[in-house]
């Protein structure tokens, strides 16, 4: 008898899908109504929205090694950087504007900036959500330089500019008098391979070539020119209805199955 009970009580608690399906059956002009609702506001948001767009483009550094030396920047630092760059934007536009040269009403357009590391290259890609096409290319022009500028890497390249200055003199030095060190007679006869030579000057116009391109602000740049974008990522319509359809859906059977239940108590109170 107890469980005869107890089966009783646990089949009036489970749900039935029947009646769950007769009740959303009795409720569809509602839940219709209702996701008729949420794809027209979603609709209406994607199209009254502003559009943004991203410009998108690829950077590299220009830094030639020689042989075993050591990269003295590195990606993550350029990744570092334009992440810093993305919190600036949102902190402190004013001071944002003088790094990068741009107005600060231009930089009110830019929604986010990210960078990531393209697997297998020494390359990062840029991309720059804007609701201005032209700032976002302005922006992205300017990052080479802001880059170089900020005060990681700047050091960095300064305190390897004065290295290789001071190598490069030491270089020239033996270049120009190969037996200087040796104090020999001047009637010394000495053989000395050309590839020695070679190899130092090869490593002596790498030298002046690297600090040429830290002097000038061209170790980091962009892969190419900066195009437009033909058409916005967001908001997408399609997106916009997908989401309105499911969310209109979802809020129209939880509104049916509040109202059952709201029936049912008044029902069962007496109420009518």
């Amino acid at each position: 008898m107890e469980n005869t009970t107890l089966n009783r009580s646990y089949q009036d608690d489970g749900i039935d899908l029947y009646d769950l399906w007769l009740i959303l059956k009795k409720k569809k002009t509602m839940i219709f109504i209702i996701v008729i609702a949420a794809l027209l506001l979603s609709m209406t948001y994607a199209s009254l929205s502003p559009k943004v767009y991203r410009v998108s483009n690829t950077m590299i550094i220009n830094q030639i090694y020689y042989k075993d030396e050591v990269e003295f920047i590195m990606e993550g630092e350029i990744i570092a950087a334009v992440t810093n760059l993305e919190m600036l934007l949102s902190l402190n536009k004013e001071m944002a504007a003088q790094l990068l040269s741009m107005q600060v009403n231009d930089l009110d357009e830019i929604q986010n900036i990210k960078a990531s590391e393209i697997k297998g290259s020494k390359m990062m890609r840029v991309d720059i959500g804007t609701y201005d096409k032209t700032v976002g290319i302005a922006l992205m022009e300017a990052l080479p330089r802001y880059i170089q500028s900020t005060p990681i890497i700047a050091n960095k390249l300064n305190m390897r500019v004065e290295v290789m200055a001071k190598s490069r003199e030491d270089l020239e030095a033996i270049i120009n008098n190969p037996m200087r060190e040796m104090k020999l007679s001047t009637n010394t006869v000495v053989y000395v391979p050309s590839i020695d030579l070679f190899i130092l000057r090869e490593k002596y116009n790498h030298m002046i070539m690297m600090i040429e391109k830290i002097k000038k602000g061209e170790l980091v740049s962009l892969a190419w020119k900066t195009e437009p974008p033909a058409t916005h990522y967001g908001p997408k319509m399609s997106t916009s209805i997908i989401l309105g359809f499911v969310l209109g859906l979802f809020l129209g059977i939880v509104v049916a199955l509040f109202m059952e239940w709201s029936d049912n108590a008044r029902r069962t109170r007496g109420f009518k």
